[in-house]
């Protein structure tokens, strides 16, 4: 897991990788993935799930600096998840590390001068 998770984040990064993903509409399978609220409160598995979910949220962020997903982010319902997300809405995870990715994320998308202006908006 870890090093698929490794090899996710350096491609992450990359215009190509996150065209592809804009070009799929695949954006959502992650999405789905980082809004589910916690199922399970085992100690144990639950540091297991703060890593994951730490690993998963810098992807987003890492994709999210892309142009090709800024803009799909800000036209779909996305942006709308992860203030979902932000806010601990609920049906949606309420883990401090999902806030605290959503807000990266989020601001990412201010703070860019492509996307910042539409976003505001």
């Amino acid at each position: 897991f870890e090093i698929g998770c490794d090899i996710l984040s350096t491609v992450a990064s990359t215009r190509d990788f996150a065209d592809s993903v804009a070009r799929e509409r695949a954006l959502w399978r992650l999405l789905a993935v980082l809004e589910r609220p916690e199922t399970n409160d085992s100690k144990s598995n639950n540091v297991w799930a703060e890593k994951r979910l730490q690993r998963a949220w810098s992807v987003l962020e890492a994709l999210a600096s892309s142009p090709s997903i800024a803009t799909l982010v800000l036209t779909s319902s996305a942006w709308i998840e992860l203030l979902g997300v932000l806010t601990g809405y609920a049906n949606f995870t309420g883990a401090f590390t999902a806030r605290m990715g959503a807000a990266k994320t989020l601001s990412r998308l201010l703070w860019d001068p492509s996307t910042g202006q539409p976003a505001r908006k």
